[in-house]
């Protein structure tokens, strides 16, 4: 399994059909088989697809099969054939900073909120962020994200992209990070110059 690092569980996977993603979450990966839960309950047939997977160093694009589909407890489960003409597709559009930041993140299930994270940042870019989480978030949940940046208070929705488990300090963590998918060209921007000016 050396090479395939990005195949953790965990890790966010878009099923791509006719132009269109379907988002899942990397459950199980064995020796030819990836078996990944739907975070939408749409059972999609036996076909070949193209896959997007988003691990913490960048995007991954790959060529699969939806070899069989299951459902339990109104979760559906994809085995998927072994990610064949895998290529590294997107580096970090933006720059990103070890910047710490007081954000809220509002953990929202059909409209209600069921969290409420109160954190700091452990890095930034103009699209997400990245923190430690002390549990570990359900990925079909939305979110809402209040960042606190240099005076200056921006909120947009978020998703999550990844969450890897890790020990810190003597107690199970999960490292999580976070999309921005509705931040204005503006606030974009505004990030960008506070990671700059972070870096220089």
């Amino acid at each position: 399994m050396q090479n395939y690092s990005f195949l953790k569980p965990s890790n966010k996977l878009g099923i791509v059909i006719n132009d269109k993603s379907y988002y899942c979450t990397i459950y199980y990966v064995e020796d030819d088989i990836v078996t990944v839960i739907a975070d939408e309950n749409i059972e999609l047939p036996e076909q070949n697809i193209d896959i997007n997977i988003y691990a913490e160093d960048g995007v991954y694009s790959a060529v699969s099969r939806i070899v069989s589909v299951s459902e339990l407890n109104g979760q559906y489960f994809y085995r998927l054939s072994f990610p064949v003409s895998i290529r590294y597709s997107q580096r970090r559009e933006f720059l990103r900073a070890n910047i710490e930041t007081d954000f809220i993140l509002s953990v929202k299930f059909e409209n209600e909120e069921v969290d409420r994270i109160e954190t700091k940042t452990k890095n930034l870019c103009a699209k997400g962020l990245c923190f430690i989480a002390g549990k570990q978030i359900k990925t079909y949940s939305s979110l809402d994200v209040t960042l606190f940046l240099a005076g200056k208070e921006i909120r947009t929705k978020g998703e999550i992209v990844y969450i890897n488990p890790a020990r810190i300090d003597n107690s199970f963590k999960f490292i999580t990070a976070v999309t921005f998918i509705d931040i204005s060209q503006e606030e974009m921007n505004f990030i960008t110059l506070q990671c700059m000016k972070f870096k220089n």
